[in-house]
C-alpha cells in the first residue's frame, strides 16, 4: 500500500543520522521568541458580457519560544458567477436580473503546536477543519498527533518528513445518506522548498491519508508553488492545489483543482 511504502521511508529517513541536522540536541530550539505573520491574497471580477469573481486567500501566524513552536493556518476560496442558464453563449437580461450565484465557497483552519525533541525533531498535536458544500462537507474537523523531522535543512534547500495519526468528523450535507462519519486515518507529510535565489523559490507539498479501517480509502493532497519576491516584505506566488479522495461524498468529484495567483505580505 502506497502509505504503508512511504510509512518505512520516512522512518528509514529519519533514523538515518547521516542526513543533515541530526546532531544532539540543543538546550533551546530557539535563543530568542520569534513570532512571523504572513498573509496572502488573490482573485478576479469581470462584468459585461461575462459577469463573476473569485477570491483566494490565506494567512498563517507562528510563535517560537525555547523548545515550543504554536502555529495557526487560515484559508479561504469563494466564488460567484451569472449563469448562462440556457447555455446559448450569452447572458440575457433575464439571466442577468437572477444575480451572481455562489459557485464556490471553501473555509479552512488548522492550529498546530510542535514540541521540538532536537534542534530537527518534534512532536506535534493539530486541530483543524473546514467547510465545503460543493464537495459535499457542512464541515469536516480533524485532530492529528505525529512526528516531524527536518531531513534537509540548507541555505537554498529544506526536505521535512511527518508521520502521524488523524482522526476526522465528517458532516455532510442536506441530501447525502448517512449525514455523518468518523475517519481514522494513517498520515505521511513530504514537504520540499528549493531557492534558486534570492528572490526566487519553489516549494512542494504532499499529503497522504490512508483509512486505516478501509485501506481503499485513500486522500492526496499536493501543493506546488512558485515565488517572486518583489521587496524585502511583499511577493508574487503562483500556486497549484489538487485534493483527490478516492471514495469521495456520495454524488460528488473525487478530484479538486485549484491555481492562483496571490500576492504576499509578511506583516511581522
Amino acid at each position: 500500500m502506497l502509505i504503508s511504502c512511504l510509512l518505512l521511508a520516512g522512518a528509514a529517513l529519519a533514523e538515518d543520522s547521516t542526513f543533515a541536522g541530526a546532531a544532539a540536541p540543543t538546550e533551546d530550539k530557539f535563543a530568542e521568541p520569534e513570532s512571523e505573520i504572513v498573509a496572502e491574497l488573490g482573485g478576479s471580477f469581470a462584468s459585461g458580457n461575462s459577469y463573476y469573481y473569485t477570491i483566494n486567500g490565506s494567512g498563517t501566524g507562528t510563535h517560537r519560544w525555547k523548545r515550543n513552536k504554536l502555529g495557526i493556518v487560515l484559508g479561504l476560496n469563494i466564488g460567484g458567477a451569472v449563469a448562462d442558464a440556457d447555455a446559448d453563449g450569452l447572458l440575457s437580461d433575464a439571466e442577468r436580473a437572477g444575480g451572481l450565484q455562489e459557485n464556490a465557497r471553501r473555509y479552512a483552519g488548522d492550529l498546530r503546536y510542535d514540541r521540538f525533541l532536537s534542534d530537527n525533531d518534534s512532536l506535534y498535536v493539530l486541530a483543524g477543519a473546514f467547510v465545503y458544500p460543493f464537495a459535499g462537507y457542512d464541515l469536516r474537523s480533524h485532530e492529528q498527533l505525529g512526528y516531524s523531522r527536518l531531513i534537509a535543512d540548507t541555505e537554498k534547500t529544506t526536505f521535512k518528513a511527518e508521520l502521524g495519526a488523524d482522526w476526522a468528523q465528517e458532516f455532510y450535507v442536506e441530501g447525502v445518506d448517512p449525514r455523518y462519519a468518523n475517519i481514522i486515518a494513517a498520515r505521511v507529510l513530504l514537504a520540499l522548498t528549493y531557492k534558486f535565489n534570492e528572490n526566487v523559490a519553489f516549494g512542494e507539498q504532499i499529503e497522504a491519508y490512508e483509512n486505516v479501517i478501509n485501506p481503499a480509502d485513500l486522500r492526496l493532497l499536493n501543493t506546488a508553488y512558485l515565488s517572486a519576491a518583489l521587496g524585502a516584505k511583499l511577493s508574487v506566488k503562483l500556486s497549484h492545489t489538487l485534493i483527490f479522495d478516492n471514495v469521495p461524498v456520495e454524488g460528488y468529484r473525487a478530484l479538486d483543482q485549484v491555481s492562483s495567483v496571490a500576492l504576499v505580505a509578511k506583516v511581522l
